[in-house]
């Protein structure tokens, strides 16, 4: 598969080694060191009363279905996204799941990709000091910004108010480019394919931004003062 956006890369992402245990998703950045990850931190700090309340009405069991089902949509979707920025050969599932999945990445991509610029690196290992890590989607010229970028789907429409999780998420991404490589990134965008076959961008800046930061920061705080220390791999 061609690329269809151009490549940019003025910065050096490293490959970070992450492994998934019993209190979560951590990151290895030295032999003895080890940290949360930032969804990891989010799961910890969120308010989880109305996803138990939807558990409860419709049964555990079917919850779980449902979850497992999105995250495995999920899943292809991100692949697909991933080799269409990449450009590598294009890897296909072999049910409806899959198939759903590879057509919310192309809706996806055919309403918001001509908007980028320049692609600085996909799948983008970082992280702040010895506090925390991750791996956000996109670092992009986006919108003609330098731009912190996550891909979501979702069964059904979000709405602002509903997805600070996911601006925190943003935010945690560019504190830590911005510690890491010197940049001072003050736009991000969410982009979400609906399984309805529409979709949706959320993008902050300015002062908004500056706010999701800060936020973001008070939960790592409150993460760290609850959470035990992160077990070593193995």
């Amino acid at each position: 598969m061609a690329h269809l956006i151009p490549w940019s890369t003025p910065y050096v992402y490293e490959k970070l080694e992450r492994n998934d245990t019993s209190n979560g998703r951590v990151y290895k950045l030295a032999e003895n060191v080890h940290v949360p990850s930032v969804t990891t931190v989010l799961d910890r700090t969120k308010d989880k009363a109305a996803l138990k309340a939807w558990a409860f009405r419709i049964g555990q069991a079917e919850a779980d279905r449902k979850k497992d089902e999105a995250a495995y949509i999920g899943t292809w979707m991100h692949n697909t996204l991933e080799c269409i920025i990449s450009g590598d050969a294009m890897k296909f599932g072999t049910d409806w799941l899959a198939m759903k999945g590879h057509e919310m990445a192309f809706t996806l991509a055919n309403r918001y990709f001509d908007a980028i610029s320049a692609v600085h690196g996909s799948e983008v290992g970082l992280y702040y000091q010895n506090r925390y890590a991750g791996t956000t989607d996109l670092v992009a010229t986006y919108r003609g910004k330098l731009a912190i970028i996550d891909f979501k789907q979702s069964v059904r429409p979000k709405r602002h108010e509903y997805i600070t999780d996911y601006f925190h998420q943003l935010a945690a991404y560019a504190v830590a480019h911005d510690w890491r490589h010197g940049t001072a990134i003050d736009y991000a965008a969410v982009l979400i394919s609906v399984q309805d076959g529409t979709t949706q961008e959320f993008t902050t800046a300015g002062r908004e931004f500056q706010e999701f930061k800060a936020q973001w920061m008070a939960r790592l705080t409150a993460s760290e003062a609850a959470a035990p220390v992160p077990p070593p791999f193995g």
